[in-house]
């Protein structure tokens, strides 16, 4: 398993059977052009999706810090459609679609809160939290026939992992750990049940969610679009594992010098940066830089352990690297041990060529109130991770008027020329490399649901 460069692009060629970061199976795929490319624009595809992907599969509607007590909710939008997930007196997670049975009035506005029941802001009909209906004003001026039934909230698929508050629309849908497959064991360090919300942004950017999507999924164009990441990430030799249901990851080595550059021992200002993050000697790598992510996980346990943490379950890579995963359909995660960045990206209502992209960043709960997240986790310095701190409030912003970072951000510039340049009469489809295999594996599963009726 030799690359060009004649390195085994394995994180840890030593990893045994059942140790999370070991190389899984390879899947043969056909070899040829995509050229269904009008999924990323097309009017009647958004409503395929609608009705073949988004109503029949599990998907992330939030956290569940964010349902404390009984009471505490939050909603979430897809596409044309509203939620509730709410906890209710006896401590159970639901989740209802966010509609009055009345008039068709939405039921909850804000984006999280706590009440005693859900009440109609238009003609007080009401709901308790346990999705029943608790009473219909002036119930003696309609023809009984018409309420009758007592019609509770209309209650949707509701499964919990990872801290993470899935939903499903299908009735039918598969139990949510089956749908997760090999996700669950391989992340199961992260302990992202207890981490807390350090930030959350939403913004509507003028694309296709796949356009943005795929541009996540992928580190083939790092060298052209991010060349400071080159000097302190090997961008060529990713591990890439392909899982069942569509869902995949790729392990990207931190603390290394690109094999693009010629000199891979320079201290470059962004592998200076990381190791100062660590309190890693600075002196020690001026001229070594190709020895940063061999010494990183003894220098992170050390950093750890003074700041209250235990790393002790994390394998080496773990430590060390860049864990990028996805969750088919619409979510990745970069996990650290010291946090995690999630990216959601949701369909548009109605226009194929907008999406919703969310931006979350979990952290680690840490007793010292002057810590930090390392930079690269876009968190500003001075944000308090203790956990005693409210749940920072949501921010948004359209595309082009918000900031994520310098890597997000280039390319946030990007994508709209990409998603116009697949309307072109010259483009013939998309040509997929090995370092895009992921892709060609989310559209497999894709397709898979597109198929179906």
């Amino acid at each position: 398993m030799k690359s060009r460069y004649g390195i085994d692009p394995r994180v840890d060629p030593e990893a045994g059977p059942d140790s999370p970061d070991r190389k899984f199976p390879d899947i043969e795929y056909e070899t040829r052009i995509h050229d269904d490319h009008e999924k990323y624009f097309s009017d009647e595809c958004r409503r395929l999706e609608w009705d073949r992907l988004w109503t029949k599969i599990w998907h992330i509607a939030g956290r569940t810090s964010d349902l404390q007590k009984p009471g505490d909710y939050f909603t979430y939008e897809l596409g044309p459609e509203s939620f509730i997930v709410v906890k209710t007196g006896d401590g159970e997670i639901k989740a209802y679609y966010n509609v009055c049975h009345h008039r068709g009035n939405r039921l909850a506005m804000d984006n999280y809160g706590n009440v005693k029941a859900f009440v109609c802001a238009f003609h007080s009909w009401s709901w308790n939290l346990d999705g029943s209906l608790r009473r219909i004003t002036d119930r003696e001026t309609f023809d009984e026939k018409l309420v009758c039934d007592n019609p509770g909230l209309t209650e949707v698929k509701c499964g919990v992992w990872g801290g993470f508050v899935f939903i499903s629309m299908n009735d039918d849908v598969e139990p949510l750990m089956d749908f997760l497959g090999e996700l669950p064991e391989v992340l199961d360090a992260y302990d992202m049940d207890n981490m807390i919300l350090a930030a959350d942004l939403e913004t509507d950017w003028p694309v296709n969610w796949k356009t943005v999507l795929d541009a996540f999924m992928e580190g083939y164009h790092a060298h052209i679009r991010h060349p400071e990441l080159l000097n302190m990430i090997d961008d060529f030799h990713f591990q890439h594992d392909l899982f069942k249901n569509g869902h995949s990851r790729m392990i990207i080595p931190m603390g290394l010098v690109s094999p693009r550059y010629p000199n891979r021992d320079k201290l470059g200002e962004e592998m200076r940066d990381l190791v100062r993050s660590f309190g890693m000697d600075e002196k020690k790598y001026e001229n070594n830089a190709s020895s940063v992510r061999a010494d990183t996980p003894a220098w992170k346990r050390e950093w750890a352990q003074k700041n209250g943490m235990d790393y002790s379950r994390f394998t080496d890579s773990q430590l060390a690297d860049d864990w990028n995963m996805h969750i088919f359909p619409n979510i990745t995660l970069n996990a650290h041990p010291e946090g995690v960045l999630v990216m959601r990206f949701r369909p548009h209502a109605s226009d194929p060529e907008r999406c919703l992209y969310d931006f979350w960043v979990l952290a680690r709960k840490v007793s010292d109130p002057d810590y930090y997240l390392p930079t690269y986790m876009g968190v500003p310095k001075g944000a308090d991770l203790t956990g005693n701190a409210p749940r920072p409030e949501r921010a948004y912003g359209k595309w082009g008027e918000i900031t994520f970072g310098p890597v997000v951000d280039q390319d946030a510039e990007t994508v709209p020329f990409v998603q116009k340049g697949l309307h072109s009469r010259a483009f013939k489809g998309v040509r997929f490399s090995e370092q895009e295999i992921r892709l060609v594996h989310m559209y497999a599963e894709y397709d898979r649901y597109m198929k179906e009726k």
